[in-house]
């Protein structure tokens, strides 16, 4: 009998003692070479799935500008590689006091920006009081999601925000205020979204493709490339040509990272990077498709998954006058065979049906919480009782273009289109360019009835999940629920861990009922690396720097 295409998976990933990967840098396969710090002209290529949207921390909520801005810019609190948890970064020591309503960072002295400017109390403030502003709204009607907005409830003077303000004591005592204690703060604040970068470069641009690029200066161990750096590697490298180009920070305070300069391509197609990593022109690709595995397993080729911390969804728009109706948001949920999502050959092994729009490794799901089997008969039940009619209904999807939360968006959008189509749903496929920003894409067509949408936990707490549909996020899906705000701000002020998860749990089971979203799976994602690749980090929170990977010689 032949074997099954996922107990092959299995084996495979078994046989290259790939069990899904934790925090810790991943060994590669076996080599005889041993890992180096070289020198100038190493350079690594890296093909990302999808192309960065800003090189502005400030700016960025995309997981490819945080996958190049975690290389350039460093945050107050880092990641500590082996649990997730915050650790001590830009800041040496970070202290709460006063209920947790004041938080001291004592910085690093010494540290420079890599525009020379010094990287002291006064820098950081600016910073703080730049994330704390609110920005105009995009095409003057949109307001943009907002990671200060998640992290602190609201602006600076906005009546829900935590945030009182900042200060400087001496060059490298920063003092952050608070109305309330945020129990998920520290956490917060070591997602590349709170980087830090000179404030003198905020106006600095260049010149990338013809379009004028804001560019700050950060303290990273990397750089980004000037313009005769990039035409130097892309005439030595024809690997660099198009890419983003990365060099070392001759002013940062460690050691050359040993894979340097790195370039980052944009290879929206899974097939694109497979040929370019066959090739040897790309040194490691993310987001391998479940269909590459067994080519690359054949070749014996490293593939590195990631711990599960991210969730993948049909996000609803509750401000169109068709999906504001409870029953219709039930009929969908009841329509989609996510058991068959999760089990299909879109997703890696260990791939898991979702029933909650949290990660399980959170420890705030609610088996209590409204569960939605397969249901077609009881899904054309629900869609009598919302009135519906036939009316078409815009699904948006990105195209052409990969997340590790969404391998390939173009099969999960066919799978759940086709379900709401079998229960008589009139669904209108509105495919996003890659070229396009999606965010706001989503966000700013108010025509738009669903869309596919992932969710990467930045940070190890279930307030990142939970918080943006209820406030940050809710331009996403008009989501509006006094009662779900109260609790998350609740626990975000809760000291009592039990207690804490018991209001979690209280938004998920009401967030199940109201169905701004329909959680179909929690994704696993995995990259593979080259043969000149000894090792290489993973994170479930993506938090993988470059000056780690480790090079073999030759």
């Amino acid at each position: 009998m032949q074997p099954t295409r996922r107990a092959f998976l299995g084996g495979g990933l078994g046989l290259l003692g790939l069990g899904v990967a934790g925090c810790t840098t991943s060994p590669a396969a076996p080599s005889t070479a041993a890992p180096t710090s070289s020198g100038p002209g190493r350079l690594l290529v890296v093909g990302a799935p999808a192309r960065a949207l800003t090189r502005d921390p400030a700016r960025a909520l995309d997981v490819e500008s945080f996958r190049l801005i975690r290389q350039v810019f460093e945050t107050l609190l880092g990641v500590d590689p082996d649990t997730g948890a915050p650790t001590p970064h830009l800041a040496e020591r970070h202290e709460e006091s006063d209920g947790g309503r004041l938080h001291t960072f004592h910085l690093v002295s010494g540290v420079v920006f890599d525009d020379g400017e010094p990287c002291d109390a006064a820098a950081v403030v600016a910073n703080i009081e730049r994330w704390a502003a609110a920005p105009a709204p995009v095409d003057g009607t949109v307001t943009p999601p907002s990671s200060f907005v998640s992290a602190f409830g609201g602006y600076a003077g906005d009546a829900d925000s935590a945030f009182a303000g900042v200060e400087a004591h001496g060059e490298l005592e920063v003092r952050l205020r608070l109305h309330s204690p945020r129990r998920h703060l520290a956490a917060a604040l070591a997602s590349p979204a709170f980087a830090i970068s000179s404030p003198a470069s905020w106006d600095r641009t260049v010149d990338v493709d013809g379009s004028e690029v804001t560019t700050p200066a950060g303290t990273g161990p990397y750089r980004w490339a000037d313009a005769a750096e990039t035409a130097e590697l892309t005439r030595a490298h024809p690997g660099a040509s198009g890419a983003t180009i990365l060099v070392p920070s001759a002013r940062h305070r460690g050691s050359d990272p040993a894979a340097y300069p790195v370039a980052v391509q944009a290879w929206g197609r899974a097939s694109v990077r497979l040929r370019e990593l066959r090739r040897g022109t790309a040194d490691v690709i993310d987001v391998v498709a479940p269909g590459q595995l067994r080519p690359l397993v054949e070749a014996g080729t490293q593939v590195l998954p990631r711990d599960p911390l991210g969730v993948l969804y049909v996000g609803m728009n509750l401000d169109h006058p068709l999906v504001r109706a409870q029953y219709l948001r039930q009929a969908i949920a009841y329509a989609v065979d996510r058991p068959r999502i999760a089990g299909s050959d879109v997703f890696l092994e260990g791939t898991r049906l979702a029933h909650d729009i949290v990660p399980p490794s959170l420890g705030v799901g609610d088996e209590e919480a409204r569960r939605y089997d397969v249901n077609p008969d009881r899904a054309r039940e629900f869609l009598d009782l919302a009135g519906y009619d036939g009316e078409p209904l815009e699904f948006l999807y990105p195209a052409g273009t990969a997340r590790p939360s969404l391998p390939e968006p173009e099969r999960v959008y066919a799978m759940v289109s086709h379900d709401l189509g079998a229960v008589g749903m009139h669904i209108v496929p509105v495919p996003v360019p890659e070229d396009q920003d999606y965010l706001h894409a989503v966000v700013s067509r108010p025509t738009r009835a669903l869309h596919l949408m992932g969710r990467t936990g930045d940070y190890r707490d279930p307030h990142a999940f939970l918080e943006p549909f209820a406030r940050s996020g809710r331009a996403e899906t008009g989501y509006r629920n006094p009662r779900v705000v109260e609790d998350v701000d609740a626990a975000a002020a809760e000291t009592d861990d039990d207690a804490r998860r018991g209001l979690f749990r209280r938004v998920v089971r009401a967030m199940a009922l109201d169905l701004p979203a329909l959680p179909l799976v929690y994704p696993i994602s995995a990259l593979a690396t080259g043969p000149r690749v000894a090792s290489y980090p993973t994170s479930p929170q993506l938090d993988e720097p470059f000056s780690r990977v480790r090079l073999t010689e030759g």
